[in-house]
This record gives structure tokens, sequence and C-alpha cells, in this order.
């Protein structure tokens, strides 16, 4: 994973997931903080990610108009449902409900509706969790490791639950700002939050005048974390937007920066008495604001560059705009960042105000981030700017003899193009589709958890298509690729244009020794880390291999078990040998087929393998919480 801080690391924005609450969606919750984005945009990266469930049948029309989802694509959502045998019954089920009147207004709309009104926060059932945990690690996959948690309402409390159940996410976090949240009383998430030692310091912020969440019910599921703090305000249900406010949460997340160590400390050390026994105290405002770089004649400016299509002529157009412009560099072709070298100091300040945190028209209406950087050509010391901390880019080799990664098999035209318009057209009308943060999933034969890293309970059977290919595939010939017809388990990514994943092994004790990917629809490069020595950071190894449709690879071994194998978020690839980068299609989707496996991992690679006692271990625990689909 990458994109997070480094504790206590001065120089590199912290990263928090924002969950937003009920009948709200990433955007809107984004729209409505702005001031503390504003705020804290030189220190924190804000990551809104969507929930899983359509709420757009809580609220009338007029009411979804009013809430600023109505016509943005993406609608209300929900990190649960309550209510009802189906998602039909439990939207139906919440009509009426308000958990999201976040601008401080405590009046609930009125709609007409033959359904008793039930609000996420009274119901004592919870539908749907596991699809939000599931969001929710992808979003860890794709855009962590993140240093904090924000949510609001119903936001608040699946950050919670998140902080609890959700390993990649809890292992990391240090810090949560939890707006109006409440402990579920569904049964099973209450006892998962009790079991819970929440290490991550929070603070619970609530309004005196809320009338959807009780000060009880918010002090209820503040006792699930080891230190909660609180800071209360005027207003109702909603995120304060006061100077106040926002100076007690930028202390509090930047003192909450360097404070891993206590938070270890406390693991071991809280009593529950001190617990639950949190008094309250507002936080005081950061006396001395602390500064970035000194603006310069360089900006560095994330969001443009050859690789999204967006060539450098149109970048110094675009910042021509504000002044002379002397050149453009892109710092990494495989990554949306170029450097902007105006001709005075006092060009690259109009420029940076006017084009920081703004949708360009010119420029493919891409948001920008934009900061002052040092000279891109200095060579006396470090630079202060993130320009020079970027990885390298990585060509790709059409061929998997020269990849130089050993277990790794392509096979290209494997499927005929009329297969593959049979498998997707047979994915396609499948209405179990999954929504994680940045792309859509199905599973047959066995569902993947997210959360555990597991594949234990079983789905909808295997496609028709699927004994043949694998047939097929046990015959190819490469390392590994007998074991094919045994595979039982089917996970179908689909994946936008630039959209990638996050650098992974899968699960040792999960699945057998062979992985088979068959890419349909669009092309795309998928590289290959060898994890460095000693817990480095850095990889010692890089390779990258690119992938037509209708293309298998085949991942055995070493490759399989050793190497990261990771999708690279990005809209061009370049390839070894060729001078023009290889543009992805709109649309790519991979048929991943894997085999679950029974007893312990054997592999030769014990520093890369979990053990089989800690997957039992968690599945066990899974299992006891009552939360496993």
């Amino acid at each position: 994973m990458g994109g997070g801080s480094g504790a206590g690391d001065a120089d590199q924005k912290l990263r928090v997931l924002c969950l937003h609450g009920f009948t709200q969606n990433g955007e809107t919750f984004r729209q409505r903080t702005g001031s503390i984005r504003k705020q804290l945009k030189k220190k924190i990266d804000f990551v809104f990610i969507d929930a899983p469930h359509d709420a757009s049948g809580a609220f009338g029309d007029d009411d979804a108009s009013a809430l600023g989802t109505a016509g943005d694509g993406v609608g209300p959502r929900a990190w649960w449902l309550v209510g009802g045998e189906n998602a039909a019954a439990s939207v139906a089920a919440t009509r009426a409900a308000r958990d999201d009147d976040d601008d401080g207004d405590d009046s609930a709309p009125t709609t007409s509706s033959s359904a008793a009104p039930v609000r996420p926060v009274q119901s004592r059932q919870m539908r749907g969790w596991d699809d939000a945990a599931a969001v929710i690690a992808d979003a860890v996959e794709t855009f962590g490791p993140f240093d904090g948690v924000l949510g609001f309402s119903q936001g608040a409390s699946a950050a919670a639950l998140a902080l609890a159940l959700v390993p990649s996410l809890r292992d990391t976090v240090r810090f949560a700002v939890l707006f109006s949240g409440f402990e579920p009383m569904d049964p099973a998430a209450t006892a998962a939050l009790h079991a819970a030692r929440i290490t991550a310091r929070s603070m619970h912020v609530h309004g005196h005048a809320d009338r959807m969440v009780s000060r009880e019910r918010m002090e209820a599921l503040a006792r699930s974390f080891a230190r909660p703090e609180f800071f209360f305000h005027e207003g109702g249900h909603g995120v304060p937007l006061s100077k106040e406010f926002r100076d007690a949460l930028r202390s509090f997340a930047l003192d909450t920066a360097g404070d891993a160590a206590t938070t270890t400390q406390l693991a071991t050390s809280v009593t529950d008495e001190c617990r639950h026994r949190a008094s309250p105290r507002v936080h005081p405002p950061l006396s001395k604001p602390r500064h970035s770089l000194a603006p310069t004649r360089f900006l560095f400016v994330n969001g443009v560059g050859p690789c999204v299509g967006i060539s450098t002529e149109a970048v110094r157009e675009s910042f021509g705009e504000y002044g002379d412009v002397d050149r453009v560099d892109v710092f990494d072709p495989s990554m949306a960042r170029c450097v902007v070298t105006m001709r005075r100091v006092e060009d690259a300040i109009a420029a940076q105000a006017a084009t920081h945190e703004t949708c360009r028209p010119d420029l493919g209406d891409r948001r920008l981030w934009v900061r002052f950087s040092s000279d891109p050509d200095s060579t006396d010391g470090e630079p202060e700017s993130a320009v020079k901390q970027e990885e390298t880019w990585c060509a790709a080799t059409r061929d998997s003899a020269t990849l130089g990664v050993p277990g790794v098999t392509l096979i290209e035209n494997f499927v005929t193009e009329e297969e593959e318009r049979e498998m997707l057209a047979c994915v396609d009308s499948d209405e179990r589709w999954q929504r994680l943060a940045k792309r859509r999933v199905l599973h047959y034969g066995y569902a993947f958890d997210y959360g555990t890293r597991d594949a234990r309970d079983e789905t909808s059977p295997m496609p028709a298509f699927v004994a043949g290919l694998l047939r097929r595939a046990s015959r190819c010939g490469a390392p590994g690729a007998s074991e094919s017809a045994t595979c039982d388990q089917l996970t179908v990514n689909e994946y936008a244009r630039g959209v990638g994943i996050a650098p992974h092994v899968d699960t040792h004790s999960a699945f057998g020794p062979t992985i088979l990917s068959v890419s349909l629809a669009g092309r795309a490069v998928m590289e290959f880390r060898l994890p460095g020595e000693g817990g480095e950071r850095e990889p010692r190894e890089r390779r990258a291999i690119a992938m037509p449709p209708r293309s298998l690879l085949v991942l055995h071994g070493e490759a399989r078990y050793r190497w990261l194998h990771y999708i690279p978020h990005r809209k061009r690839d370049a390839i070894v040998g060729e001078d023009e980068c290889e543009t992805r299609e709109e649309r790519r989707v991979s048929f991943t087929f894997r085999r679950r496996r029974e007893g312990a991992c054997g592999c030769e690679w014990p520093e890369a393998c979990d053990s089989r006692e800690g997957a039992a271990q968690r599945l066990k625990d899974r299992e006891g919480r009552g939360l496993a689909s």
C-alpha cells in the first residue's frame, strides 16, 4: 500500500479516510467539509468514498435534491440498511428518517409513506454491513494506509466498526474524529465494539441541540475507544464549522501524528475503568500555525500529465494565464505529476492561488493539487516538496520469458473474441455486483472477504463457461497450470480506465499455489515487486508485464508466494523498446481463478507467509462475532 505518511514524519501529509452520513455520498460530504479541508489542506489529504448501498428511496425527490445528491451521478448512499428482508424493504423502512442534517438544522423532513419511520440510529437490525466492510477494506488497499478516519453520523458508527473489524484499517489508523456517532443497536455489532479495544485516539463531536443522536448514544460509542475525548458545540445534528472547532481539530490531528508510541502503550495498559470514564474536554486551539515551504518559482502540480492525456504544452498554456512559463517538466511519466517553472515568483504565487484544488476545463476538467516546490534540477540536499520522492517509471515487457520473475507465464489470445463476448455478457447480466471504492467485484464459488482476506462463505455457483476454460488452462504447459482444473473460486473485477489495485500477495493461508487471471475488454500492466530485506520500504527489484485483452496470466511458485503484484493507477503505460505509451481502454474486466486451501501453507518463503494458526483464528473470531455473510 502507498500514500500514507510515516509515523512522526512531519514532512509528509497525513491521509484521512472520510465516511459520509446516511443518504449522503462522498462528494456531498466533501463539499460540506470544505472549510475544514481548506484549513488543513497543507497537512492532511482527505479521501472520500461512497457507501455501497443505494438509499435513494429513503426520502422523496424533493428531499434528495435538498441534500445535494440529486443529479450527481451517485445519489444518496448508506453504509447499512435497516429492517426488511431485502434491500428494497430496507430502504422503505428508512423512509421519513433523517440522519444527514449536517447543517445544524435539527428539523426532520416529512414524507408520505405507509412504512413506519425507522432511522439507522434506532434500528436493531443492520443489513449489508459486510458490503460496507469490503468497501472500506478496498479503500485501504487502494488509497491507504490511512493515519486517521473521519465519519459523520452513520459514517461515524461505520468508522468505529471498521476499526474493530477491518484489520488493514485498524493496524495503521492513529486517530478518529467522529461527528454525531452512535452505538448501533444490532447485537452482533454491539458485541464486536464491546470486545474491541480500539487504541486509536478519538475525538467525539456532539451538538447540544442534536435531536437525532442523543448524548447517551454518542457516549456509548465512545466507550469502545481506549482514550476518548469530546468536543461539544451548540448546533444540532451536523458538522460544526466554527473557527474554534477547526483549530481544535487541527491540534488534535497533528498532535496525534507523532503519538504512535503512546497509542501502542495504551493498548496494553488501559483499564476498563479508564475506558468507561471519559471526562469531556474542549481541545484548545493550536497556538501557532505550522507553515509549509515558502513561495518559489517552482510549482508541483498533481493531477495532470501525459499519462492522463494532458500534454506539457497544454499545461504550459494553462499556467501561462498567470505569467511567463519557463518550462514544464514531467516528473514521472507513470503518474499525473508535473513541475511548472514560472519566470517570476509573483506569477507562481498567482498561479498557485488560482489553480489549487480547482477543476480546469482547459485541462480536461481534472482537479489540480498545486504547491510550491524546490528547483527540480537542484542537487543541494533533499528537496522540500514531494517531487523528488515519487517512484520512477517501470516499463513493461510483452514477453513473460524476459520478465525475470520466476513463475510468471503470459499466454496471449487465450480466449477468442466470441468467448470474450459470452463471458462479459454472463457477468454483466449478474445482479450481484459489489461496489468497492474504485471498482466493482463479483464472486463465484466462494465469496472473498476483504476484511479477513479469506474465502470460506459459499456464494453463486461457477458460470457454465468456467469448466472448459479451466481444462484448457490446465493443458497450457505453464508451471502449476495442471492444477487449474480444480479451481473453485472466481473473482471478477471491473476496472474503469486509470484504475488499478495496490501491491499485494494473495493470502497464502487462503489459496493454493496457482493463480490464473484472464483479462478481457481492455489492456493493463501488472507490476511485480520483490520486497526489500529486513522490512525496507523500497523493493529490491521491480518488473512489469503488459497484459493485452483476451490473455491469460499464470502465477505459480515464487511469483505467487513471494513477489507483490499490482496494477498501477494510470491511463497509459510504457512498453520496453516502444516510443509511444500504450493507452488503456475505458473498461477492463479480469477473471481471477483460485483454489481454496485446506490445511497449512508449506511454501518456501516463510518471511512472506501468514500462519495457518493466524488465519484460523481470524476465521474463528469472525464467526464468533456473528457477522459472517
